[in-house]
């Protein structure tokens, strides 16, 4: 059945990813095109780089980013996590990707052992080898990553050099890593004396309960590093994130010699984002994003149980993405082949070591709902054809 309306679609010279007409692309993890904030950011922006301003903006940054933000940074993730925050727990990283590069530098080091989740962003994949290291992977259920399994591998000899997971709506089977499980993974990292990488740019989008962030477990260990990123909250294109933990912890990865070098990452963009924090627009933003990526998660998973139902899904409380798996005997690559019109994620794409060709990685942010259910029914038909 031919959608009713265009299809969302975006392209041209600033795209890493097109999502040319007519394709509905799944697999892109990423905001709508309507969702990018252009005119509040712009208004931000020449609210704090208006002249009579400080021109000192535009000079090398504090490498940890200028005090002032880093308090209203404390005080927003406070909010959203529902636990204290303190500046001096704070970095401003440059994203994400970026800041994975750092902690994989600054933790570990080339021939050094890492534990993923399987399956795991794939991505992280490639950030990991570049910095020479070695993928371990421990399985996730639909209560996160199996904390047993990963002891077992620690009581067998296993000395990871830190540990990565996505605790809250993971990508990508948009599970949440269940408390018990959190507590004892920080437990073993005292014990074992690693890091736990906890990339959690999800925390704040969930659609229910709220998750909260691996940190609040820390209490006072000094073992988790979480990483956030403005990416899914606020615009990819400002290349913004955090790291957050202990003092001391984030000294080691101020103590990298890019920051050494060049000063904080991106503080002309932390100046204007400081704005959208102080006049209340990030957090009534955010809160816009849970109403519509609710709307589309709750429309996606309505089209899997009456279009798919052969289809097995946990319905996604947040996040991005929903894991789908198409059933026995299926080849999620092979399908994507020979899909024409449609796209999205294969899951041994997102594999370590485990066989998940069945398995399909499917995005809600970037498409409306009635695309995300026209999306399904061509799944639907590949899946019968």
């Amino acid at each position: 059945m031919a959608p009713t309306t265009p299809l969302t679609n975006q392209g041209g010279r600033f795209v890493q990813t097109s999502a040319p007409p007519g394709v509905i692309n799944l697999g892109l993890g990423q905001p709508s095109p309507r969702l990018l904030p252009l005119a509040e950011f712009g208004h931000a922006a020449s609210e704090q780089l208006r002249a009579g301003n400080d021109p000192l903006v535009l000079q090398y940054g504090v490498g940890r980013g200028y005090e002032d933000f880093r308090r209203a940074l404390a005080r927003f993730i406070a909010a959203e996590y529902e636990q204290a925050v303190d500046s001096d727990e704070l970095m401003v990283t440059g994203g994400t990707s970026s800041a994975l590069t750092f902690v994989s530098e600054t933790f570990a080091h080339p021939g050094a052992t890492v534990v993923t989740e399987d399956p795991t962003y794939f991505l992280a994949h490639e950030v990991f080898a570049c910095a020479g290291l070695e993928l371990r992977g421990v399985p996730v259920d639909e209560r996160g990553l199996d904390v047993d399994a990963l002891e077992q591998l620690l009581v067998g000899g296993l000395r990871p050099a830190f540990v990565y997971c996505i605790p809250a709506f993971q990508n990508p089977t948009g599970v949440c890593l269940a408390p018990a499980r959190a507590r004892r993974l920080v437990e073993l990292a005292e014990a074992y004396a690693f890091v736990v990488v906890a990339d959690e740019p999800y925390v704040a989008l969930h659609s229910g309960p709220r998750p909260g962030s691996l940190s609040r477990y820390d209490e006072g260990r000094g073992c988790v590093l979480s990483l956030g990123s403005f990416s899914k909250l606020l615009a990819p294109g400002l290349r913004l994130g955090w790291a957050h933990g202990a003092p001391a912890l984030v000294e080691r990865l101020a103590n990298h010699g890019a920051l050494r070098s060049g000063g904080c990452l991106n503080p002309v963009i932390a100046n204007i984002v400081h704005h959208t924090i102080d006049s209340g627009f990030l957090a009534a933003h955010v809160e816009e994003l849970r109403a519509v990526f609710g709307r589309r998660s709750a429309a996606l998973s309505r089209a899997l149980r009456e279009r798919a139902p052969s289809a097995r899904f946990i319905a996604p409380g947040g996040g991005y993405f929903c894991w789908v798996d198409l059933g026995e005997g299926v080849d999620a690559s092979a399908l994507l082949e020979r899909a024409e019109s449609l796209r999205f994620i294969p899951g041994s794409r997102c594999a370590v070591t485990r066989d998940l060709r069945r398995y399909a990685r499917l995005s809600f942010a970037f498409y409306e709902e009635h695309e995300l259910v026209e999306g399904v029914e061509r799944l639907a038909t590949l899946l019968t054809s």
